[in-house]
């Protein structure tokens, strides 16, 4: 080979390796072939920046990231040292402050948002002051948020706004954003564990950063966690010092991640799965097959607490539920706040132990294949002297392990009302003793989902919001805008990041009059849950015109889609599919309108569908009413101030 050729297959050698260092260096700077693109950076001053664009569109500007740690401001004054790509396509920042202490930036990218955390090296226990993380958004952003009078049972009222007006404010995540370029975004945080759960702080116009709030009735009485005294209930202190001890042994904390979801439109949105990925798999000793574990059995359930009548708790009326839900074919009745005291309250207690009547019950409900769930407080209220609580590790190992003895299925535990890191601690405490005994749960009185029930599948909802138990309390305990735009919000926000357990559907005093009896039925296939219990009196779902909807309702989906026509505040339209059947569910917000939607979202195909909607001029009766449609066909529906339908579509045969 002569010399020529020689210096000429070395150059090409050369070029090639110099391109692939460079595709190489794209991929590690987390852009790779995603429409998100990431550049965090310390900029001329020293302070760590995020940017962040969508699709080619701008959506977060120079806003500072960091941490107040033991009065030490990770984040300024600070010099990247390393960036190295780890496993699931994380990238790793090494960054050191001006007096050579070290932490470091967690940053995963997908394509559709952004999850961000931060590891502190520590010898032992730390006091966190604050948090810098910011996210800056273009002016004429429209956001909404749950906020309002604070009130640690998340059930604030939603607000809309611009973001140009929102400093002061406190944004209750998910809070979900609009940009002027068309982009829709949310905020929230995940994988929250022996930690202080976070709430959105707007700081400036445009601008909202997260931090940490207290409840002021457990700052001024010590009270650690559940219900404090009523005169605080919406009042909180911002910023409070907590401290946080590493855990496991480990010489690190670990924040949540901060998560940015993005989309083009609110299907994507709704979609979004970013908070499942990055929380933590279950433990295979307590969950063998994770979500799929054969003791963990989604369903739909009745409970009593809104039922109207003097006798609605006790063990008579409990059956009269059993019966019911096994003529409905529904799967468990919940019995609420006050079964613990059915030894003074029940007329035959006859001397017998609460567990000898909850045993009776459950026996009875045995054989009409209906589980049984109980309420339980997670602590003392203040005031109440018959809570007994989970607090205490030897009294919540003997309430379980009782409940599993007489085949209770499930917990419902009330009352945590703050997210501080004992609270947070405590909740991961009960989820894991009651995994021991193979029970279910779901959380009341209690902050937002974080992805706790990807961790942990035996949790099965979380309230954490301004469910139909507040229906009354709109001029007191939970202020709220109208019932109808308050409706069509939550598909577009808190469900974002997991269920709820809003307690749909009631006919009589908790149907707020704003909203319609169609409306009422169609939000159980809107505010889906895993654990979906029914508010509505058991006379009135069985004597319900739209019975078969009740019947059929399903808690777990294998497809969603938002139709275009939905538009937060205003419209609420989604359709679900489970196999081969389709359900459209629509709530509408305050103003009339002809809805008019498209029904491509159908495989090609002839189709039937049965609609449950309200009887044209009465608000307070449900019609039903069959045809035969086909795929691409469009449907025509007139809505009510408040109105709603639901639409089942089946392929013919």
């Amino acid at each position: 080979m002569n010399n020529s050729i020689s210096k000429f297959l070395v150059i090409a050698l050369l070029l090639l390796n110099v391109n692939q260092i460079v595709k190489a260096k794209v991929v590690d700077a987390v852009s790779g072939a995603t429409p998100v693109k990431l550049k965090i950076e310390a900029n001329a001053d020293k302070q760590l920046v995020l940017d962040v664009s969508y699709e080619e569109n701008s959506v977060i500007r120079e806003a500072p990231l960091g941490l107040n740690v033991d009065h030490r401001q990770l984040g300024k004054d600070v010099q990247l040292l390393n960036k190295e790509k780890k496993e699931n396509n994380t990238l790793v920042y090494q960054l050191q402050q001006a007096d050579g202490s070290l932490f470091y930036l967690d940053a995963r990218i997908f394509p559709d948002g952004i999850a961000l955390r931060y590891r502190i090296p520590v010898e032992g226990p730390a006091c966190i002051y604050g948090e810098e993380t910011s996210f800056i958004f273009p002016s004429k952003t429209k956001t909404w948020y749950a906020s309002g009078p604070f009130q640690y049972g998340w059930l604030q009222q939603y607000q809309e706004r611009e973001t140009d007006h929102i400093t002061g404010e406190l944004l209750a995540p998910p809070a979900t954003f609009h940009l002027p370029n068309g982009v829709y975004a949310a905020i929230t945080e995940a994988n929250l564990f022996n930690y202080h759960g976070a709430v959105l702080f707007g700081t400036a116009p445009n601008r909202v950063q997260f931090g940490y709030v207290e409840n002021k009735g457990h700052v001024e009485t010590g009270i650690i966690t559940g219900l404090p005294p009523t005169k605080y209930w919406h009042e909180e202190v911002r910023d409070t010092p907590w401290i946080v001890s590493p855990k496991d042994q480990s010489k690190e904390i670990v924040t949540p991640w901060r998560i940015l979801m993005l989309a083009k439109d609110l299907n994507g949105l709704v979609n979004n799965r970013i908070i499942e990925q990055v929380s933590d798999q279950p433990d295979k000793t307590l969950f063998p097959d994770g979500a799929k574990t054969d003791w963990i059995k989604p369903g739909r359930a009745t409970f009593t607490w809104l039922v109207e009548g003097n006798d609605r708790l006790s063990v008579a009326n409990h059956k009269k539920y059993v019966d019911g839900c096994a003529e409905l074919g529904i799967e468990s009745v919940v019995v609420d706040d006050g079964w613990e005291l059915w030894q003074q309250t029940e007329k035959d207690a006859n001397g017998r132990t609460k567990w000898e009547m909850l045993k009776e019950l459950v026996d009875y409900a045995g054989k009409k294949n209906v589980d049984i769930w109980v309420w339980r407080s997670s602590s003392p209220r203040f005031g109440n002297k018959s809570d007994v609580g989970l607090v205490d590790a030897e009294e919540r190992a003997d309430f379980m392990k009782k409940c599993a003895e007489v085949g209770v299925k499930g917990l419902k535990i009330d009352f945590f009302h703050t997210e501080n890191a004992f609270t947070v601690n405590l909740m991961e405490d009960i989820l894991k003793a009651a995994a021991k005994e193979k029970l279910m749960v779901i959380f009341h009185g209690v902050n937002k989902p974080t992805g706790d029930s990807y961790t942990y599948p035996n949790l099965l909802a979380k309230e954490a919001v301004r469910g139909l138990e507040c229906v009354g309390g709109e001029n007191s305990w939970a202020p709220g805008p109208p019932w109808p735009y308050h409706n069509t919000v939550l598909p577009f926000t808190r469900w974002l990041v997991g269920p709820a357990d809003y307690t749909p559907m009631n006919f009589r005093a908790f149907c707020h009059p704003s909203v319609t009896f169609g409306h009422q039925l169609s939000s159980i296939y809107m505010f889906t849950s895993p654990m979906l219990i029914f508010a509505a009196d058991m006379e009135d779902m069985l004597s319900c015109p739209g019975r078969s909807f009740i019947e059929s309702v399903l808690v777990t989906w294998d497809e969603t889609i938002v139709l275009p026509e939905s538009e937060i505040g205003q419209l609420a339209a989604l359709a679900r599919r489970k196999g081969d059947v389709w359900y459209l569910t629509v709530l509408n917000g305050e103003t009339t309108r002809t809805f008019d939607a498209k029904l491509d979202f159908l495989p090609k195909g002839k189709y039937k569908i049965e609609i449950a909607s309200d009887t044209p001029g009465n608000r307070k009766q449900i019609e039903v009413k069959k045809s035969k449609i086909h795929s691409g066909q469009r449907i025509k529906e007139e809505l009510m101030s408040g109105g709603g339908f639901v639409a089942r579509i089946s392929m013919q045969k």
